[in-house]
């Protein structure tokens, strides 16, 4: 079986079993550091960013002991796999990857994004987690407009594309319209469709589109060091050809230009594994679990993949780049 095809089996399963689990009694606790949105009533975990938020919202003694053992059970998921939550199991993650396959069933191209303007939108996924950390810290002290606050104790839930998307292919649309209690429930519940919106239409044209900007992937990333499951690189046996960096739905570079580094795991990398399984030469790429080579690139699987023309794959001339 071919990576992808393992990979896209995982997907499927994934988003099966955290958005339906619960059908079938399944619980997974709320701790898990992907997309399995508290808005879907039949999912079978919950998205860790749901009791942080809740925790600092109430900064009660009870609610921090319960939010230190979930935030333990997180960190031992993301170390274990660290972001291949992202490009393995996250349902989100998987929605996108569906829009991406109807894309190119429609013969459409993909842009990509100019490194200058990836550094001028990366504060984005800051914004999102400032919001996800700062305002339950302020609804936990209402010092300033108490009203307003009382409708923020989960604000980046209010604003996440996952609660009108999940929900939507879910079959659970009551959960995605405008909420009218209040002002300030239907700012930020305008702002979430508005949001939700931006993801769908930018997954049709761009591979990804949400991921670099989501503050859940920003808090992974910072395991990266101490994460079992690691991208490795051998400079003698690369011979910069850039199919690493024209294939990454990330649109990573730093893999492609990085010499004298064997961790090539970079923040964004969410360890889909496409660089290897593109990659043209033995042993140039690899990746390890807890040190055991468990994939590893090779011409052979080069030369004998269906899409060896690349056509969708590397960029084309004629293709836009935002700069």
């Amino acid at each position: 079986m071919r990576i992808a095809h393992l990979r896209w089996l995982v997907l499927s399963l994934s988003f099966g079993l955290l958005l339906f689990g619960a059908c079938a009694g399944l619980h997974l606790g709320s701790f898990l550091p992907t997309f399995s949105c508290c808005f879907v009533p039949t999912r079978a975990g919950t998205c860790f960013f749901l009791p942080l938020q809740l925790s600092l919202g109430s900064l009660t003694w009870e609610d921090m002991l319960l939010f230190f053992e979930r935030f333990f059970w997180f960190s031992l998921l993301v170390l274990l796999i660290g972001r291949a939550w992202c490009g393995w199991i996250c349902p989100l993650g998987f929605f996108q990857d569906l829009l991406d396959v109807g894309r190119r069933a429609l013969g459409m191209g993909y842009i990509r994004f100019g490194e200058r303007l990836r550094r001028r939108l990366a504060w984005i996924k800051w914004i999102f987690l400032a919001v996800a950390v700062f305002v339950p810290l302020w609804v936990a002290v209402p010092v300033l407009f108490p009203s307003v606050a009382l409708d923020l104790t989960i604000p980046f839930c209010q604003l996440c594309p996952g609660k009108y998307i999940l929900p939507l292919i879910t079959l659970s649309p009551d959960r995605i319209l405008v909420n009218f209690e209040s002002t300030t429930q239907v700012v930020m519940s305008s702002l979430g469709l508005l949001f939700s919106l931006m993801v769908i239409i930018g997954a049709l044209v761009k591979r990804r589109f949400w991921c670099p900007y989501c503050p859940l992937g920003l808090l992974m990333s910072w395991y990266r060091r101490w994460s079992l499951l690691k991208l490795k690189k051998e400079d003698a046996a690369c011979t910069h050809c850039r199919i690493c960096a024209d294939v990454c739905p990330m649109e990573i570079e730093e893999v492609f230009r990085s010499r004298g580094r064997v961790d090539v795991t970079f923040a964004d990398c969410i360890l889909c594994l496409k660089c290897i399984e593109h990659c043209p030469e033995d042993r140039a790429l690899r990746v390890d679990f807890v040190g055991w080579t468990i994939y590893r690139s090779s011409s052979r699987g080069f030369f004998s993949h269906p899409s060896l023309t690349m056509r969708d794959n590397r960029l084309p001339a004629a293709e836009p780049r935002h700069e």
